[in-house]
């Protein structure tokens, strides 16, 4: 899936961001962006909005722009979408990742009512482990419902999750629901995570939503203990 120029231009601007939080130098303004960037002012305008509202910087008319050099503590965000990969290797680390399950399933009731399908609907299954310094750290089984006319061998199961719904005939996601909770570990979880079963660990509970309210994928992560230091930001209004 090709990334908009919106998403590039903002990625390089929290780039910059995260050169001000280590630096200790001012952020710049927006002409100067504009200007070094090459990029029109309202387009460095709508980034900086972006960037605000993800509580990295606040800008203040006539008192130029604060940086949340706190923010950089924190190297998973619950409220936001990263993928794994990103966030393994945000931390210096090297990340690697192998599928040990791919197959067809009939949907549970509980599966189904997240998807808003029938039970025993079919559905791709597909089990992945991501590593960080070849320590298993997240675990997702990701369940996409097949559509008329697709089946699973059209499909690289390695590739992203957001590229496997379109080959299997599913719209672009536009949000992702997520309910983050904790579970004891239990075999064959705790041994894909290499823990010892009965140990606490973060979930993930997640549904992709297009924009015509469809259900493209129902997704659960199992993340290590103390594997990432998940957290958020929340702009405080006096």
């Amino acid at each position: 899936m090709a990334r908009s120029h919106d998403v590039v231009l903002t990625d390089r601007i929290r780039r910059i961001w995260l050169h001000a939080v280590h630096s200790g130098t001012a952020f710049p303004g927006e002409p100067t962006l504009a200007r070094e960037l090459r990029a029109s002012r309202p387009a460095v305008r709508e980034a900086l909005v972006r960037l605000e509202s993800e509580g990295l910087i606040h800008k203040r008319q006539g008192a130029g722009t604060a940086v949340n050099r706190a923010a950089a503590e924190i190297t998973a965000r619950l409220d936001q979408q990263i993928d794994n990969d990103e966030i393994i290797e945000s931390m210096g680390r090297s990340a690697a990742m192998e599928v040990l399950e791919a197959e067809t399933i009939a949907l549970t009731e509980v599966q189904a009512s997240a998807l808003e399908v029938l039970p025993g609907s079919q559905a791709l299954r597909v089990a992945k482990l991501w590593r960080a310094d070849d320590a298993p750290v997240v675990l997702a089984i990701n369940v996409v419902p097949l559509l008329d006319g697709f089946g699973i061998e059209a499909v690289d199961v390695r590739q992203s999750l957001f590229r496997l719904i379109e080959g299997l005939g599913h719209e672009t996601v536009e949000w992702e629901l997520a309910w983050p909770s904790a579970v004891n570990l239990e075999p064959p979880v705790s041994d894909w995570l290499e823990q010892p079963a009965g140990r606490a660990a973060l979930t993930l509970e997640m549904v992709g939503v297009s924009r015509s309210g469809n259900r493209a994928y129902h997704a659960t992560e199992f993340h290590a203990p103390e594997a990432f230091g998940y957290g958020l930001i929340r702009s405080v209004r006096g």
